[in-house]
């Protein structure tokens, strides 16, 4: 019980109340607010659960309210006459259990509401076992995956962070990334719909934070498991996750490599004035992974945390496919010739961080200081080779038409970055502040051999040498403050300055950038009683270029398709306004207006008279976008958890380059995500998941329907140790959209299918030791990394 009274001895001294929240199963209650409030409500100390639950405050002995909050919900209050010391020892809180009369639910549910962002409790969901990060987002309430490419419902596509460190990749990049991480090393996914001024500014609308497992409290744990997938190929991945936390030490290790073949197909269309070219092709695709992270925390003393963490990821991919375009003839509807090649590709990226972080409790006013110091490494040979032909109408090769081109890119981007951050809960507002520095280079090393003669000719007009760094300071500094019992704001301004510089050796050209740029970020929120709750948020974002799209390199696939950078690429920025009402954290509502400026994006730019297609970044347009979104969360029975959904919205496109057009339209999206829980022992789950894209215009593209279904069962025995998973993804093989858009007034569609559809069987296997003897208690730490392309 956490209301204990003590007679005093009517002296005045300073005295330490600490303790730990943890639920039925030992998992730490993290992020309750604990304070002790004087008789004139004043915050006399406060402090946050941290990952293991525990707390510690320290007041002079008097008499005190204390006061326990998670999720904005007042779980418990009680008077308190502190005449000494005390330690509260392990509270533990079950889904129902009273104290003092008070009914706590502070067991985690699988989806949490937050001021700012949606939390989605990965280890308590069905159809996210056996799978990747990937497949966990795909099963993540308001996050859409399509094509690899991961985006929030009406916010476009946004950037990933792993345990708060941002993840600046390439959507590829990140795909292969994501997949590499077992989802039982996931803790939770945090959409933030609206990040505040502590957050990098990087990003179109939001983020999304996945936060890996860390060790339970004088335990250690580990889970064995192994994959098997079927696609149109087999495939499968073997993983392993170890956590020790005993006495001052807790120690973090997750293993997992796997092999998958894919067979993706697409097919295109050009209607050029005076002949249609349409276009198949199908790749096979092979991808062997291996990453391995881990971490090692120090709990110095009481005040003082410290510790490491790696996270490696090392992929080989080869791919092979033979393009074929057919060039129709508009009035005969027969071919007028055809385009044959074969391409071989080869992608084997590497990389690694390094973080090593501190976290300083130096009072017992709630003040906490972090620092972090990230360095991060990624490098990649891409290779490519092709070959191929133009054929007459009886598919015979055309005399003085072979074209045969390799090209091998070295690729290696290093980063180094520190920050620190201070959090100080003052009696009238609470106030952070912080400051970041990051150094970025990269090198790229483009070499492009011609083989059109028989003998290689090294293309020194094509091969290219770039070398970019990028420097970026930061400041903020945010309040948060609670007026009376209703009213709530919080406000925050960061600063970033940048300073970039690119070379290019093959144009001797360099271009340099220097700009400074203000991110204000303002939170209201009414809550006139339990059941209600309005807030009104407004932020800025930045989307910088990415590091290959400032490449002025040039590089050539067939006579008719080439691709370059653009080193005059400016970043693209956001203003967001959103209004939502919530009602009794299940219905949220959402209106919301969001402005581009210098919007920027890879476009490919048709000419009519030659035939030849080049793309390439461009800050082509001016966008807005207004809409609304609702969803709610049904909970009412223990055996069924529902979150469901739309979104639709208004897209204005506003183009400033002749070879696109302004465009406007609608779109919308329905999502429904259930959960079931089949026995009275919870052994026996299924899950769900359904996404309907409706037809409709999104930027410069029209989309039309699109369907994703999945659903998986899992059954756990041996006590619960043992969990089998089956999960059936794309079910009705819906994700089969066909992209239409207009080039100098040119048409053209494709549609690609990304072997979406399959199952997957999984086995995982848990066990370990929770009765670890300690006298001592001991936490991790999660915060920010690096941006990375």
């Amino acid at each position: 019980m956490l209301g204990i009274f003590f007679s005093t001895n009517g002296s005045a001294q300073t005295l330490r109340l600490s303790g730990n929240l943890i639920n039925q199963d030992s998992i730490p209650v993290e992020f309750a607010t604990i304070q002790l409030l004087r008789s004139d409500s004043t915050v006399q100390s406060r402090a946050l659960t941290d990952s293991l639950g525990r707390f510690q405050l320290e007041v002079e002995a008097g008499t005190y309210l204390l006061c326990v909050q998670l999720l904005g919900e007042e779980l418990y209050e009680q008077q308190l006459l502190l005449t000494r010391t005390m330690d509260l020892g392990s509270v533990i809180v079950n889904e129902s259990s009273e104290l003092e009369g008070l009914v706590v639910t502070a067991g985690k549910k699988i989806i949490e509401r937050k001021a700012d962002r949606l939390v989605y409790n990965v280890e308590n969901s069905t159809a996210a076992s056996g799978g990747n990060a990937l497949d966990v987002l795909k099963s993540t309430p308001l996050v859409r995956v399509q094509n690899d490419v991961v985006s929030i419902v009406g916010k476009g596509e946004v950037l990933v962070m792993i345990d708060n460190r941002l993840q600046r990749m390439s959507s590829d990049e990140l795909a292969v990334l994501l997949q590499s991480i077992p989802s039982e090393n996931i803790r939770s996914i945090e959409v933030i719909t609206t990040p505040p001024a502590g957050y990098d500014a990087e990003g179109n609308g939001g983020l999304i934070n996945i936060r890996l497992k860390t060790a339970k409290e004088n335990a250690w744990n580990a889970t064995i498991g192994a994959t098997y997938r079927q696609k149109t190929y087999a495939g499968g991945t073997v993983m392993g996750t170890f956590h020790y936390n005993h006495k001052k030490w807790a120690v973090n290790v997750a293993l997992n490599g796997g092999k998958q073949d894919y067979l993706t197909t697409s097919e295109s269309r050009i209607l050029y004035p005076n002949e249609h070219w349409r276009s198949e092709v199908k790749d096979r695709s092979e991808t062997r992974g291996f990453s391995v992270g881990g971490g090692v925390d120090y709990k110095a003393n009481e005040k003082w945390t410290t510790g490491f963490k790696y996270m490696g990821n090392y992929t080989g991919e080869t791919s092979v496919n033979q393009p074929f375009t057919s060039r129709i003839n508009l009035l005969s509807g027969s071919a007028n010739g055809f385009i044959r090649s074969d391409v071989k590709a080869s992608n084997r990226p590497e990389m690694y961080s390094v973080n090593w972080f501190n976290a300083i409790t130096p009072d017992s006013t709630g003040t906490r200081i972090t620092t972090d110091v990230d360095y991060f490494s990624y490098h990649k040979r891409d290779e490519r080779f092709f070959e191929g032909n133009e054929l007459d109408v009886h598919q015979h090769v055309f005399p003085s038409t072979y074209f045969s081109s390799n090209t091998t890119n070295r690729n290696r981007i290093d980063n180094i970055s520190g920050k620190m951050d201070v959090e100080k809960p003052m009696k009238w507002a609470s106030l952070s502040v912080g400051a970041k520095f990051s150094y970025t280079q990269t090198n790229n090393n483009l070499t492009v051999t011609d083989y059109e003669t028989g003998t290689p000719i090294l293309n020194t007009d094509q091969s290219n040498v770039f070398r970019y760094r990028e420097y970026n300071e930061a400041i903020h500094a945010s309040l948060n403050k609670k007026i009376g019992e209703r009213w709530e704001a919080q406000t925050g301004l960061r600063a970033e300055a940048t300073q970039t510089e690119g070379y290019s050796r093959n144009l001797d050209q360099t271009n340099r950038n220097n700009y400074i740029k203000l991110f204000p970020t303002a939170y209201l929120t009414y809550t006139p009683n339990d059941n209600h709750s309005l807030s009104l948020n407004y932020s800025r974002r930045i989307r910088r270029p990415g590091f290959d799209y400032l490449n002025p390199f040039i590089i050539r696939t067939s006579p008719y398709y080439y691709s370059e950078g653009n080193p005059f690429l400016q970043p693209s920025m956001i203003d967001n306004v959103e209004f939502s009402y919530t009602y009794r954290q299940k219905w949220v509502s959402s209106v919301y207006y969001s402005q581009v400026s210098d919007f920027s994006q890879q476009l490919s730019i048709l000419d009519a008279q030659t035939n030849v297609t080049r793309s390439t970044p461009l800050n082509y347009a001016n966008t807005y976008q207004v809409g609304i979104s609702m969803y709610y969360n049904l909970s009412k029975w223990s055996w069924w958890n529902s979150f469901s959904g739309f979104n639709v919205n208004y897209q204005n496109v506003r183009s400033r380059t002749a070879a696109i057009a302004s465009i406007d339209g609608y779109n919308a999206y329905l999502y429904s995500n259930n959960d079931f829980t089949l026995n009275t022992s919870k052994t026996l789950f299924v899950s769900v998941n359904y996404g309907l894209q409706l037809p409709g215009r999104y930027q410069i593209f029209y989309i039309s329907t699109m369907h994703q279904l999945d659903v998986s069962v899992k059954y756990l025995l041996l006590n619960k140790k043992l969990a089998v998973t089956l999960t059936v993804q794309d079910v009705v093989n819906g994700q089969r959209p066909l992209i239409s858009y207009s080039s100098n007034g040119v048409e053209t569609n494709f549609r690609s299918y990304d072997d979406t559809r399959g199952f997957r069987i999984s086995l995982s296997y848990q066990f370990g030791n929770n009765k670890l003897k300690t006298t001592e208690k001991s936490f991790g730490n999660e915060e920010e990394r690096e941006r990375a392309e």
